[in-house]
């Protein structure tokens, strides 16, 4: 029980990371354009803000919520009598099952979080943005843009 819950935390985690790179592959795009333009400089997104505000957001975890519970359940219904190495199979199979799903629900918010995000950097003319997370000093907070650009 405790395995199939480690798992999917670790899946989770790699979800986030995939996330968080998907939205870093556009850069080069914009600073390419950017460098047309006189005051092209570097914005930044916090993006756990812009998630936590994105319309349905509250859904989707929720349904998130149930899958690992049903993952969870059905693990501990077939792995009752299954010896370690098998338990660990049925482990690792129902983990990426779970990914998978996961990665379906979550996918086109994260496809509409950078696209909402390249747009308000070609329209503030920024040549890169980079994670709030990561910023000591200078450039432009675009996290309410992005925000209002992702609402209906």
């Amino acid at each position: 029980m405790q395995k199939i819950a480690k798992a999917i935390r670790m899946i989770s985690l790699i979800a986030a990371a995939v996330f968080v790179c998907g939205l870093a592959a556009p850069a080069p795009a914009l600073a390419a354009k950017a460098k047309d333009k006189q005051e092209a400089g570097i914005g930044y997104v916090n993006r756990q803000q812009v998630f936590a505000a994105y319309p349905g957001i509250e859904e989707l975890m929720q349904q998130l919520q149930t899958l690992r519970q049903a993952a969870q359940k059905e693990y501990d219904e077939q792995s009752k009598d299954l010896p370690a190495e098998a338990r660990q199979a049925l482990n690792d199979k129902i983990a990426r099952t779970e990914a998978q799903k996961e990665d379906a629900l979550m996918q086109p918010v994260s496809d509409k979080i950078g696209a909402a995000i390249q747009a308000v950097a070609a329209d503030k003319g920024l040549a890169a943005v980079i994670d709030a997370a990561s910023v000591a000093y200078g450039g432009t907070d675009i996290t309410a843009d992005v925000i209002a650009k992702l609402k209906p």
